[in-house]
């Protein structure tokens, strides 16, 4: 049990921007951080649902609640997934050996590209908040999306080969009890599937079919490209996950809930 609740502080101390106590990060402390990292998502997923209740009861402009909502899951958990992305964006830019590849991710330095295409999602992800604010019929399919984003996330360090021997991914990956973690994790995956399904049924559905195809493109990209996964390519997994299922709740919300 003390593993749990020191693996809860790590995770969280380092997932997001809540206060925790301190914790040393031992392989006894990090054995199950990553089993919490849905909790965070929850989190994230529960403040918007409160942002979104919270606009509608006061007829809040489309735009007001629209950046704002982007702006939540960065200002709970730090930005640190966006990090991710955008440093494997300017990786992928860079058209370069795997290994140039390996330096750019490890680049604490972001470059032109990684900042273009964050600028492009965080447009992206404005206009699918201001679509879904429209008619959220989707409302509790966003809020289980920013949970199940991580155990995807988390179940990418825990199951694929490590790029390097070091990173966060390599400490984690390391630390963990990559079996009973990544059994942790798929079956808190399975229960917000299930949950997402009792809610819309079609959606979930879709869900499974696009959200299946992009976790091979992931497997491909960090096997294919990078030789293993690294702590940025999990942060791009996290944050193309959560992007997927907004644009299928802007879509639930442009078709009027059809089928829903």
């Amino acid at each position: 049990m003390k593993q749990f609740w020191s693996g809860f502080r790590v995770s969280f101390a380092l997932y997001s921007k809540i206060p925790m106590p301190q914790t040393r990060w031992t392989e006894a402390s990090m054995k199950y951080a990553l089993c919490f990292l849905p909790l965070i998502g929850i989190i994230v997923g529960g403040a918007e649902l409160l942002w979104l209740l919270l606009a509608r009861h006061l007829d809040m402009d489309t735009f007001l609640y629209s950046a704002a909502a982007a702006a939540i899951p960065v200002l709970l958990t730090g930005g640190i997934h966006l990090d991710g992305f955008t440093d494997t964006c300017d990786a992928l830019s860079s058209y370069a050996e795997r290994e140039k590849r390996l330096e750019i991710l490890k680049d604490p330095h972001v470059g032109a590209f990684g900042v273009m295409d964050l600028a492009v999602l965080l447009l992206l992800q404005f206009g699918l908040y201001g679509q879904f604010y429209q008619n959220p019929v989707l409302r509790w399919v966003l809020v289980l999306g920013f949970p199940l984003a991580r155990c995807f996330g988390g179940l990418s360090v825990v199951s694929l080969p490590c790029a390097k021997a070091s990173g966060l991914a390599h400490t984690f990956a390391q630390a963990s009890h990559r079996r009973r973690v990544g059994g942790i994790l798929l079956l808190q995956a399975l229960l917000l599937l299930t949950g997402m399904a009792l809610l819309s049924l079609l959606w979930t559905g879709v869900l499974l079919v696009v959200g299946g195809l992009r976790l091979l493109l992931v497997r491909r990209l960090c096997l294919r490209v990078f030789g293993g996964v690294t702590g940025d390519l999990a942060g791009l997994c996290i944050t193309c996950g959560e992007t997927l299922v907004l644009t299928l709740c802007a879509l639930g919300a442009l078709m009027g809930g059809f089928l829903s």
